[in-house]
């Protein structure tokens, strides 16, 4: 389970590294509350891009988070998709 201190870390990191835009629009977004088994559903595999595949992901369920997700993404950036997820509902604890 996502603690509060997870979720505020998740702001702080996505804030951090993509700036106001991307978070604005998570912490706007639709909340899809979901395990990250059941995100892991609605992704594309990237022949062994986990990266890719998580942003595959991001694409089919907000749409409108991913169009401004920066295309240079910055040396963090799976850490930083990871994080994204929590603020969009994704339960990544692996706590089922």
């Amino acid at each position: 389970m996502i603690s509060g201190k997870d979720y505020i870390d998740a702001i702080q990191v996505v804030k951090k590294e993509w700036g106001d835009d991307v978070l604005v629009a998570a912490c706007l977004a639709e909340k899809k509350q979901m395990t990250f088994n059941e995100f892991l559903d609605h992704c594309i595999t990237c022949g062994g891009n986990w990266g890719g595949m998580l942003l595959s992901g991001i694409d089919k369920l907000w749409p409108e988070v991913w169009e401004i997700i920066p295309d240079e993404m910055g040396n963090h950036a799976f850490t930083t998709i990871c994080h994204l997820l929590i603020l969009l509902g994704v339960d990544t604890s692996g706590e089922d």
